[in-house]
């Protein structure tokens, strides 16, 4: 499923019980579970929410940056690629919400507990 986040910059990004990334057209991302950051193709780190420091600065390094590639694929993982060649990807949780998309007029995309999609239309 594609998510419509090509061609947007990251604006911010936020760290608290989970990891927040916001765009240039006005959507939230939120990332509740692991992820992995490729950073190059050599070269990838792993997101805890429970101590985000450890990439902090790679997490950082995505403001200004432009999504390219934005998927949700069929068992609920996300992929999110950037111009710089970073990947975020995050996979499905059996117990937690992994992630969760928020865009204009209340559209919303969440990867439920086992990786099904919900969405809302918004409006």
């Amino acid at each position: 499923m594609n998510l419509n986040l090509r061609g947007q910059a990251v604006t911010r990004v936020c760290f608290d019980a989970a990891l927040t990334v916001l765009t240039s057209g006005d959507y939230e991302l939120r990332v509740e579970t692991e992820a992995i950051l490729q950073v190059s193709a050599e070269d990838h780190v792993y997101f805890d929410p429970e101590s985000p420091a450890v990439v902090a600065s790679h997490l950082v390094g995505l403001v200004r940056d432009v999504i390219t590639v934005a998927e949700a694929g069929s068992v609920g993982d996300l992929v999110i690629e950037f111009e710089s060649g970073m990947k975020l990807t995050v996979l499905p949780d059996e117990e937690y919400e992994a992630w969760g998309i928020v865009g204009l007029k209340g559209k919303r995309v969440v990867c439920m507990p086992g990786g099904e999609i919900a969405v809302w239309n918004g409006e």
